[in-house]
């Protein structure tokens, strides 16, 4: 080979380097997905396959109260799965007076005993939950399902929940969609029902959980809180006392000014940021598409929580 062939190879080599660098650059960042195993559209291979049409590189299936989606494609923290990076996760939902709290786990020990014992004991409570709501819309609006229907909503092989309900009000021609469902009688029945059958752990026992199975806990669009920014901020200094580690800074319901906003606050109280679509498929969130969002208001391109997942 000549000085001139080295030297044209190098050239070639660079650029190749340079390239990969800019593509990476350009791939998008999603840690918060679902799919079928709870309240998502899609398999989670099918997930991974709509990851590489939307140049998302980094994945995380943050599926509620449940590891079995994740768990059917690896045991690990982190995985490279068909070119897309594959990090752990799972949505606790946790017991709060006021508004909805959901807490991430990222990087978690997918085996960890406490943690599939736990998620075992939230996914017999789901069904009471379930059939707690079954029986107020019933009783609310006159909505009777089979003993078979039921029986089919709670021997699915995931966490069960409202959307189930949802989806059979639609095949039954109660509402059009999901979402008309949850408007004209889920939201009211869960209303009603709260308390009864307390979807999730105590926040305290959600952070802890994630902590002891080797996990990042992040709390998940905190804007559901529902809280103004004093008792925000109040509530947001107990949870890091408790050990909560990261905030969820981009999300599809946010505006520029919320997304903003916690960042300011996530700098403020040294927390990690974190940030995800919370895309489910188009029979849930049909607004939502993986990696972008709500009309492509997230785009992440970096997030410092990377820093502690990814070596």
């Amino acid at each position: 080979m000549s000085v001139s062939d080295c030297f044209d190879f190098e050239v070639q080599d660079i650029d190749r380097t340079v390239s990969f660098l800019e593509s990476m650059k350009q791939s998008l960042i999603d840690l918060h997905v679902h799919s079928n195993f709870s309240d998502g559209d899609q398999s989670p291979l099918e997930l991974i396959r709509l990851a590489k049409e939307a140049n998302v590189s980094i994945l995380s299936i943050a599926d509620h109260d449940t590891i079995l989606g994740i768990r059917s494609l690896t045991d690990k923290k982190v995985e490279v799965i068909d070119e897309v990076t594959i990090v752990s996760g799972v949505e606790l939902s946790a017991q709060i007076k006021h508004g909805r709290m959901h807490v991430l786990g990222y990087g978690i020990d997918l085996t960890n005993k406490k943690l599939n014992d736990t998620l075992k004991y939230l996914h017999e409570r789901s069904i009471s939950a379930v059939l707690t709501i079954i029986e107020q819309i019933k009783k609310d609006y006159g909505i009777i399902f089979t003993d078979s229907e039921v029986e089919q909503i709670i021997q699915s092989q995931h966490n069960v929940n409202r959307v189930d309900v949802a989806k059979k009000c639609v095949e039954k021609g109660y509402a059009i969609h999901v979402q008309d469902a949850f408007d004209k009688y889920l939201v009211d029945a869960f209303l009603k029902t709260r308390g009864k059958n307390d979807k999730g752990l105590p926040y305290a026992e959600c952070i802890s959980l994630i902590k002891e199975a080797g996990g990042i806990p992040v709390l998940a669009h905190p804007k559901t809180l529902e809280l103004e920014n004093k008792e925000f901020y109040k509530k947001l200094e107990e949870f890091i006392d408790l050990g909560l580690e990261g905030i969820e800074v981009y999300h599809s319901s946010y505006t520029e000014d919320e997304s903003q906003f916690y960042r300011e606050v996530a700098d403020k109280y040294h927390l990690l940021c974190s940030g995800g679509t919370d895309f489910h498929g188009k029979s849930i969130k049909p607004s939502i598409f993986l990696g972008t969002g709500k009309n492509n208001n997230v785009k992440i391109k970096q997030l410092s929580i990377l820093d502690r997942l990814i070596d």
